[in-house]
Order: C-alpha cells, then sequence, then structure tokens
C-alpha cells in the first residue's frame, strides 16, 4: 500500500490533513481528513474519486499514523 497526505488551512479550526491509501497503481482505496487541532476526524471508507488529483503535490504519508487515525474511536 501506498500512503499521501496534503493539508489545507481550515478558518477557525487550522490545518485539516487528508489521508489518501492508495494501492501499487495509485488507485484510492481509502480517505480520511483530520483536523489535529479540533480533533475531528472523517473518514470516507469508498471515495467517489479514485484516483489522485495532482500526486506530484502530495507528501508519502506512513500506513502506521493512517491506520491509528482511521481506528481512532470518535468521541
Amino acid at each position: 500500500m501506498l500512503y499521501f497526505r496534503t493539508s489545507q488551512f481550515v478558518p477557525g479550526k487550522g490545518d485539516a490533513w487528508t489521508y489518501y491509501e492508495c494501492d501499487d497503481s495509485q488507485k484510492v482505496l481509502r480517505q480520511l481528513t483530520h483536523i489535529p487541532e479540533t480533533g475531528e476526524t472523517t473518514r470516507v471508507p469508498d471515495p467517489i474519486v479514485t484516483r489522485l488529483y495532482r500526486p506530484e503535490l502530495l507528501v508519502p504519508a506512513s500506513g502506521e499514523e493512517f491506520i491509528s487515525l482511521w481506528q481512532e474511536q470518535k468521541p
């Protein structure tokens, strides 16, 4: 599996990090968005967009980080 992330500033909340879990051909299998400052996490188990858009702008992420955020319990 390949893992990537990117960030975008959300006014009043801070940086929102979007993570992508992909297969070896970079097809998106799962996606999540996490805002550390607020603790919000949104999981998308079957994303509509299955191809990475502008993958050259993404940063590699660790599988452990993705899995820990995916399995994190909601408050």
